[in-house]
């Protein structure tokens, strides 16, 4: 009977190693198991490589893995109790979000209801219980940690994901907070480890380009959904290093191993490359065409204001024009409305300057002279509630939302006699609170809760452009009047 020498029993306990085999007396099992097989297939005739090859078939990495699993499932009950939370609370949790997210989109009621549901058992249930078993699996000096920051990273970006989508305050602190975790603590140490469990400079370099390519793709993703200079080019340079040379020394590698490529793996290499393509798309084109949108919006209603005001200017020369009488008795509304109209577009312009100088940090001066041009504002996608929404719903647009209430009852009080042109004002100057999404949101909310900062602008403009046509109308109906 043939037996093994020393360098074959150590390459076998090296293969055994890499398949992190925790169990102390597991692995030592399964290394003497190993052993026997193969020294019985070398009592056919067969040499060392051809018999450990034929025994790696029926014993790879991944039966090594699932022997430990199976291991770990009967001799720990908290274990094994994991495990069956896991695989129920991740259905579970996936057929609720699933309705949610088909109710939201249909705009039903209680989908907002459900979407925290799915989440929290998302995140309370099944994410700990999934990162439990993982952390009973692997054993090394580094676990705890390791295991620690992806748990707590996780679940502060999937509440921060859950803010997002309800609109609620502390979105923008949980995703920040997450990513920060998931990105400048999770991967470092997963690389550290991942080289460490490298036995090869090929694996070694697979790994570290792999996941630095990871870390940067998915910073380009925070700094786009906050709207942070740099965006594309992160995307860009993180695409690079994953589809262009991770994918192809990562496919290269698996062949290698395993002989062949498998559909599993060819599904999620298509997969994978969809969405990057995609992000890069999004990263390039959409940003640009959406501000386009924003600044052709801008212009129009700048030339319209203008337009207006030369035209109320001419119509208030034409009030004073009339007699005594009637200038008597309509003087005092409609010096009211002129008041009333002039402190409205002063706050508008006093409003999108302060915007401009938060946005960009610059001085007053600077700020009106990127007004003149919209696209010369640096930080036009810059988000900040704290400016027109506050802490406590008392930011700027609370208070011009006072001053065009104002100015919409010195209107109403003008066009007292006639109902349609009434109408026509509440419906352009209307600062009641909206219902969206089956929740109650106030007039500030939905104008620019959220919203960057050339798109705030741009509603400022559209207020202002507002102001001027109904004060354009009320006063050429004034003019109509007779005493």
């Amino acid at each position: 009977m043939q037996s093994l020498n020393n360098k074959q029993i150590e390459l076998i306990i090296s293969d055994v190693e890499e398949a992190r085999i925790t169990f102390s007396h597991l692995a030592d099992e399964l290394i003497d198991h190993i052993c026997c097989e193969v020294e019985n297939e070398m009592n056919f005739g067969k040499n060392f490589d051809e018999a450990y090859d034929i025994i790696k078939q029926q014993t790879g990495s991944r039966v090594l893995q699932k022997i430990q699993e199976n291991t770990h499932y009967l001799i720990d009950i908290n274990y094994r109790r994991m495990k069956m939370t896991m695989k129920i609370t991740g259905n579970i949790s996936l057929a609720i979000l699933g309705m949610a997210t088909v109710m939201k989109l249909f705009h039903w009621p209680f989908s907002n209801i459900l979407l925290m549901l799915g989440f929290a058992v998302l995140c309370l249930i099944f994410f700990p219980s999934a990162i439990y078993a993982n952390y009973k699996e692997v054993k090394i000096k580094s676990s705890k940690i390791l295991h620690l920051s992806v748990l707590i990273g996780g679940i502060l970006f999937m509440v921060g994901v859950l803010f997002k989508v309800l609109h609620l305050f502390g979105a923008a602190f949980f995703l920040f907070s997450g990513w920060m975790i998931l990105l400048f603590i999770f991967l470092p140490i997963l690389l550290y480890v991942k080289l460490n469990e490298s036995t090869s400079m090929r694996d070694k370099s697979i790994v570290m380009v792999g996941i630095i390519g990871l870390i940067i793709f998915e910073l380009s993703t925070m700094f786009k959904v906050f709207h942070y200079k740099g965006a594309a080019m992160l995307m860009i340079v993180g695409s690079i290093l994953l589809v262009t040379i991770f994918l192809p020394m990562f496919t290269y590698s698996k062949f290698k191993e395993i002989g062949k490529i498998t559909g599993q793996y060819i599904y999620l290499l298509i997969t994978a490359m969809f969405f990057i393509l995609l992000s890069i798309l999004l990263a390039l084109n959409v940003s640009i065409s959406v501000l386009d949108v924003f600044s052709n919006e801008e212009i129009n209603s700048v030339k319209i204001t203008s337009y207006l005001d030369q035209k109320n200017n001419k119509l208030y020369e034409d009030f004073r024009s009339k007699t005594d009488s009637v200038k008597v008795k309509y003087e005092h509304q409609v010096f009211a409305i002129q008041n009333r109209a002039e402190m409205a577009s002063k706050l508008l312009d006093s409003i999108e300057i302060v915007l401009v100088m938060k946005s960009d940090n610059v001085d007053e001066s600077t700020a009106k002279n990127h007004l003149k041009d919209i696209n010369t504002i640096a930080g036009k996608v810059t988000t900040d509630n704290s400016i027109m929404i506050g802490e406590r719903n008392n930011g700027l647009a609370n208070l011009l939302k006072q001053k065009l209430s104002r100015f919409k009852e010195d209107l109403r009080t003008a066009t007292a006699s006639n109902q349609e042109l009434s109408n026509n004002i509440e419906n352009l100057i209307n600062t009641s609170d909206v219902f969206l999404d089956n929740e109650n949101q106030t007039w500030e909310q939905f104008m620019f809760q959220d919203k960057p900062t050339i798109c705030s602008i741009t509603v400022l403009k559209d207020i202002e452009k507002r102001v001027k046509m109904v004060e354009s109308q009320t006063i050429q109906y004034i003019n109509t009047l007779k005493k």
